[in-house]
């Protein structure tokens, strides 16, 4: 009898969602330092992204990855809040990976 192997799932370490969008927080981290970098680069160097090996690869890089776009773009956008908040809904326009969706307070 031929048994069906299941491939592990590829979920994110922060939210426990299946990784739908695989790019790691190194190379989204690179690209959200660009875009904050067009208004305050002291503030752009403060993000950096958070490696942590998981099931699943990167497709940028290729680098092992376990935090979803999601969840990164949302800690980036709440940290953005906290110290420049004008910033902060150009950002999530940019990297929206359905964080307005869930933020009550946009604006």
């Amino acid at each position: 009898m031929l048994r069906a192997s299941v491939a592990p799932l590829n979920l994110c370490a922060e939210c426990d969602e299946i990784i739908t969008n695989p790019i790691c927080t190194e190379c989204l981290a690179d690209r959200m330092r660009l875009v904050v970098g067009e208004n305050n680069p002291a503030l752009a160097q403060q993000i950096q992204g958070f490696p942590l090996d998981g099931g699943i690869n990167c497709l940028r890089c290729g680098k092992s990855m376990a935090i979803c776009a999601h969840c990164f773009s949302k800690d980036i956008y709440e940290f953005l809040r906290e110290e420049n908040s004008p910033i902060a809904p150009e950002f999530a326009s940019r990297f929206d990976f359905d964080i307005r969706r869930e933020l009550v307070d946009f604006a």
